[in-house]
């Protein structure tokens, strides 16, 4: 398991997306190629039937950007959330890649969840959820984050042969609920480990389920069939609603 840890935290700490010198005092709070158009999703977030529209934005507050996830609703118009960018790893991966990448339905409240991909590493992408609660956007709190995520309050998918992560609803398991599990590598062979944690949806928070933390060992060529968080790249497989393509990110 310390292995685990060790290869996320360099495969998270390996993004290059930004050149040195323009990290350091950016003129624009995004890359140019991250425009609008590709910070924004459509989607159902307060259940009127509507499209609703997220989207990552920033604002400039004495030189220094700040990002916020936005929304914007046909019944109550727009609301923003605050995403903290709390190191330069951080900054770099909201300036360059975050954006919105799944409208799901996750709780029972009508409406859908968004995620939003908040970090950019090597190959691994933590992402958090947002929902609409009394008309405005907030962020779902994730309790009981595991520690080799390194990352405060966010799922994640995608990975390598060392490590990989994959997050779905687990609609059969309980209401309100999504798989979170990761995968690496025994010491010999092409076996692998998969620990599989479960979240419920309880108020505006993720708390741990009482499902006891699974650990299973698998075949690699038998892991997607045995374990469906797994497949479209790790993202929200079987989930009801619109979810982005992880080869199009």
């Amino acid at each position: 398991m310390r292995r685990a840890v060790i290869v996320l935290i360099v495969a998270l700490g390996a993004c290059c997306l930004v050149p040195s010198a323009g990290s350091a005092a950016p003129r624009r709070c995004f890359v140019h190629a991250n425009t609008l158009e590709q910070r924004l999703m459509l989607g159902n977030l307060d259940g009127d039937g509507g499209k609703d529209e997220a989207w990552l934005g920033a604002r400039r507050v004495h030189g220094h950007c700040r990002y916020y996830v936005f929304a914007r609703t046909t019944a109550t118009g727009r609301s923003r959330v605050h995403v903290a960018a709390t190191d330069r790893f951080s900054r770099a991966s909201l300036r360059a890649a975050a954006r919105p990448i799944a409208f799901v339905r996750i709780d029972a409240v009508p409406g859908r969840e968004v995620a939003v991909k908040l970090l950019e590493g090597a190959s691994v992408r933590p992402f958090g959820f947002f929902t609409m609660r009394r008309g405005r956007i907030v962020r779902m709190d994730i309790g009981d984050t595991p520690r080799p995520l390194a990352a405060e309050d966010m799922f994640a998918f995608g990975g390598g042969l060392a490590l990989m992560f994959g997050t779905d609803c687990a609609y059969r398991e309980a209401p309100r609920t999504v798989v979170f599990s990761l995968a690496y590598p025994q010491r010999h062979g092409s076996r692998y480990v998969v620990e599989r944690r479960w979240y419920q949806v309880r108020g505006d928070d993720f708390v741990r389920s009482s499902h006891p933390t699974e650990r299973r060992v698998v075949l690699l060529s038998r892991l997607k069939s045995r374990f469906p968080e797994f497949r479209n790249g790790g993202l929200l497989a079987r989930c009801h609603g619109s979810v982005t393509d992880p080869r199009d990110m």
